[in-house]
């Protein structure tokens, strides 16, 4: 075979294979047309699948969200009370601090008194027993004049009462009749037609002051220019209060002519038929 020949030859043998190698081409456009045709009954059924765990899902997040929101309620109730409790151990903390502060001056204080321990109930007692008998002894030669008109006595009370002494109760002192003071009692001046401030005159002598005791108990009322006098011993506040405490039973001895008598401190004396004198 000529040279020219065998060039034309294999010229064709690769025109052929070229074709060959095209010809997958129309296959593919096959393929792309079988993708027109309708769906199988496989991929309805994953779409029905899909659709499921679509609503699942939103089932589960719908419940989880439910859950949550309880959860959060929950927690901010936890947590105010528990804002609560640290308030009211803030509050016992303080107290706590101001009580053992406390308890601790208490301490200091218990320690000085045992150290220097004060005067029990009873010395107390004994103590104030003692002063007020301190007080009533100091108060021996007094006598207090009640009835005497407030103005009377003038700027001198002490001329007036050695004046007018021996004339209230009929008796001759003869000039021994000496006078330390003599004045109104505390207190301010009461209006007209008020009991007027007795008068309160302190003796020289004790023995003067029983001579006027024993003159006024003999005399029985007294009277000066139309008023009734009254003389009484001069007390301390408190025995005044407890003889004060006879009043009634004095007042219904009185009625039923009962002789008694009312001794120092606070002793009531009843003197009885049979002789003998009943203490109360």
């Amino acid at each position: 075979m000529p040279a020219q020949q065998q060039k034309i030859v294999l010229r064709c043998a690769s025109r052929d294979n070229s074709a060959k190698a095209s010809d997958p081409a129309p296959k593919l456009a096959q393929k792309t047309d079988d993708s027109n045709t309708p769906p199988s009954s496989s991929g309805t059924q994953e779409n029905a699948t899909t659709d499921q765990m679509a609503l699942d899902i939103s089932k589960i997040y719908a419940l989880l969200k439910e859950t949550s929101e309880k959860q959060d309620d929950k927690l901010n109730s936890i947590q105010a009370s528990t804002r609560a409790v640290e308030a009211k151990l803030a509050d016992l903390s303080t107290r706590l601090v101001n009580v053992e502060s406390r308890i601790a001056f208490l301490e200091d204080a218990n320690t000085a008194l045992e150290v220097n321990p004060p005067a029990s109930r009873s010395e107390v007692e004994n103590l104030l027993s003692k002063l007020d008998d301190l007080e009533n002894r100091s108060r021996r030669n007094n006598l207090r004049f009640v009835g005497f008109p407030e103005g009377c006595e003038d700027t001198d009370a002490l001329a007036f009462m050695c004046a007018v002494i021996p004339e209230l109760l009929k008796i001759d002192l003869r000039g021994d009749l000496e006078l330390e003071r003599a004045h109104r009692t505390l207190g301010k001046r009461k209006p007209d037609g008020q009991p007027p401030r007795a008068m309160l005159v302190r003796f020289l002598r004790f023995q003067d002051r029983e001579k006027i005791v024993n003159a006024a108990r003999s005399a029985g009322k007294i009277h000066w220019k139309g008023h009734h006098v009254m003389i009484f011993p001069d007390y301390s506040k408190l025995v005044t209060e407890k003889r004060e405490a006879f009043r009634r039973c004095k007042q219904l001895l009185h009625e039923r002519k009962i002789a008694f008598s009312l001794k120092y401190p606070a002793v009531l004396v009843l003197k009885l038929a049979e002789g003998y004198p009943k203490y109360f």
